[in-house]
C-alpha cells in the first residue's frame, strides 16, 4: 500500500509595491513557528532574479523567453521545498509562505501572454490556481497610506504612487476567481494591517485567530516541569543596534527552532501619538545578520534567552527563561483581547504581573536594568 503524500499549505502574500509584505512575512513565519508548525519561505522569484543579473526585457530573443524562465524556476522551486519538508523527520503541519505567486506575472505581461507562457511549462491558470491554499493581498501603500510609500528598500522597485496603484489593482485582478482570496487594505494602521493578514492565515490554517494586546509576567518559581510535552521550544539571541539616522530603534535576532537558524532585522519608529511606533520587519541572511551585529550599541548585551510556546486555558502563552545578561529571568507573556480579560494559570505557578513596567522591557534589559 502506498504512503500517501503529507499535505503542504501553500499561501501567497502579494501584492502591489510597498504594501508592507517583507514584515508581514518576517511576522508570520515566528507567528507560525511559535504555533507549533515547520514553515519555509519561498522568496520572490522576480526579484531573485533581476537582483542577480537577469533584465526582464534586455538580452532575450523575444518577451515571452524571460516569463517562461521565470514561471519554470518559481514552479520547481515551490515544488523542490514540498519534497524537502515532507522528507523532514516532523508531524508538525507544513506550511510555504510564498513571496507572491505563479499569477503575479500576468500583471506584467498581461493574461494572453500568460496563458501562452504557462502553456510552455505543461499548466494553465486554473491549474496554477489551485495550486495554493490561499492567497492574501495586500494593497499597496500608494492606496490610501501615501506618506508610507517609498521604493529605496527594494532595488527591483521604481513605480511612481500612481503606478503602483495600477500594478496593485491588476494583481489582484490577476488572483480573481481563487476561492480564498483575501484583500488587507490600509483602513487601518500598519501593525493592524499585519494583525489582519495574520487572521487570514489563522482562516486558512484552523488556528485559533491572533489576538492584538498582551500583559506579562514575572514567572516567581519557575520550574521546567511546568512545560506541558507540546511547548514548542525556540532559542533566541537579540541584539539591539546603534539608532538610525532619524533616531529609529534598531535590532536583530536569531532564532534557532529544531535546528534551523532564521534571522530578523526590526526598526521601530515613533510615529508622534503617545504609545504608537511603526514597525518593520524583515527577514535576513545569515551574512547581513553578521554584518548588522558590527552596529552593536555599545551601551547594550545581547539578550539570550529559551522560549517556550503553548496554549494554556484558551490563550496563547510565551515563556521567556533569560540566560543573558540576566540569569534569573523567567517572563510569561499572554496575548488577551483586552487587558482587562480574565487570564488561567496553572495551580502550581507563582506569577507577579509587569505589564507595562519600564524595565520588564527587552530594551531595558539589554542595558542591564535587572542588573
Amino acid at each position: 500500500m502506498q504512503v500517501p503524500l503529507r499535505s503542504v499549505s501553500y499561501i501567497v502574500l502579494t501584492g502591489g509595491p510597498c504594501a508592507g509584505k517583507s514584515t508581514a512575512i518576517a511576522v508570520a513565519r515566528q507567528y507560525l513557528e511559535d504555533r507549533g508548525m515547520k514553515v519555509v519561505v519561498a522568496s520572490e522569484t522576480a526579484t531573485e532574479l533581476i537582483t542577480s543579473g537577469f533584465s526582464p526585457t534586455h538580452g532575450w530573443r523575444d518577451s515571452i523567453r524571460f516569463q517562461s524562465y521565470l514561471l519554470r524556476f518559481l514552479l520547481s522551486k515551490e515544488d523542490l521545498y514540498a519534497e524537502m519538508l515532507r522528507a523532514q523527520e516532523t508531524s508538525k503541519p507544513l506550511v510555504v509562505l510564498c513571496d507572491r505567486g505563479a499569477l503575479d506575472a500576468v500583471a506584467y505581461v498581461g493574461k494572453s501572454m500568460f496563458v501562452h507562457v504557462a502553456r510552455l511549462q505543461h499548466t494553465t491558470i486554473p491549474q496554477l490556481l489551485e495550486m495554493y491554499s490561499a492567497v492574501i493581498h495586500m494593497v499597496t501603500a500608494a492606496d490610501g497610506a501615501e506618506a508610507f510609500y517609498i521604493t529605496e528598500n527594494n532595488s527591483a522597485r521604481f513605480e511612481t504612487p500612481a503606478q503602483a496603484r495600477a500594478l496593485d489593482a491588476r494583481t489582484l485582478n490577476a488572483w480573481a476567481g481563487h476561492q480564498h482570496l483575501t484583500i488587507v487594505n490600509n483602513a487601518t494602521n500598519f501593525d493592524r494591517k499585519v494583525v489582519r493578514v495574520l487572521t487570514a492565515l489563522t482562516r486558512t490554517l484552523h488556528m485559533p485567530t491572533p489576538l492584538e494586546k498582551e500583559r506579562k509576567f514575572q514567572f516567581l518559581n519557575w520550574n521546567e516541569s511546568f512545560l506541558p510535552v507540546d511547548a514548542v521550544k525556540i532559542e533566541i539571541v537579540q541584539t539591539y543596534l546603534k539608532k538610525g539616522e532619524s533616531g529609529e530603534e534598531r535590532r536583530v535576532r536569531m532564532r534557532t527552532l529544531d535546528g534551523s537558524y532564521s534571522y530578523y532585522y526590526t526598526e521601530k519608529t515613533e510615529t508622534g501619538e503617545k504609545g504608537i511606533r511603526e514597525e518593520k520587519e524583515r527577514q535576513i541572511s545569515a551574512e547581513e545578520y553578521t554584518v548588522q551585529l558590527r552596529e552593536m550599541d555599545p551601551m547594550t548585551e545581547s539578550i539570550l534567552k529559551t522560549r517556550y510556546c503553548f496554549r494554556y486555558g484558551g490563550h496563547m502563552l510565551e515563556v521567556d527563561v533569560y540566560q543573558k545578561p540576566v540569569s534569573d529571568l523567567v517572563i510569561v507573556e499572554v496575548e488577551v483581547g483586552e487587558m482587562s480579560d480574565s487570564i488561567s494559570f496553572p495551580d502550581e505557578w507563582k506569577l507577579r504581573e509587569v505589564t507595562g513596567e519600564l524595565e520588564y522591557k527587552n530594551r531595558s534589559i539589554a542595558e542591564g536594568s535587572l542588573g
